[in-house]
């Protein structure tokens, strides 16, 4: 039979555990989603690509320059998908636990704050059908019930 220092030990263990897989889980759903949605994104001149945006604690409402800028650059464009990605998930990098990170408590938000970013999700754009931002919150859906929180 356990021990009640031995019980507090394991309790505690555990909770470090849930804290730490938290903090995983949310990393993975944000890399998930904001991959999906870069990848997505109709392109023209790449500026709505570039604006998917990932901040902790606070959604942003900046609206910057493409990466790459260009006309006519298409789905198949990467510089402006490689930018987005890299800078987001220096973002979602800061999701840790312990004294020096942010814990996975903390909001991840991923955001386009263009103009015209509806009107491409409604399917303005020949490149992309309509609900590509809805279509990439069902990928972290899946990412979600696909992770296990408690592991042994």
């Amino acid at each position: 039979m356990a021990t009640l220092v031995q019980f507090s030990r394991n309790i505690r263990r555990r909770g470090s555990s849930i804290q730490n897989n938290s903090a995983r889980l949310v990393r993975r759903v944000g890399r998930a989603v904001l991959r999906e949605l870069v990848n997505s994104t109709p392109v023209d001149k790449g500026v709505a690509r570039s604006n998917w945006r990932v901040s902790v604690g606070n959604r942003t409402s900046v609206v910057i320059p493409a990466y790459a800028p260009g006309k006519k650059l298409g789905i198949g464009e990467r510089s402006n998908a490689r930018a987005a990605i890299s800078a987001g998930n220096a973002q979602i990098a800061l999701i840790t636990t312990g004294p020096s990170g942010r814990g996975a408590g903390q909001a991840l938000f991923i955001s386009n704050n263009t103009e015209y970013i509806e009107r491409l999700n409604n399917g303005y754009s020949s490149q992309a059908g309509a609900g590509f931002i809805e279509a990439a919150t069902l990928r972290g859906r899946q990412e979600i019930r696909n992770f296990r929180l408690l592991r042994r």
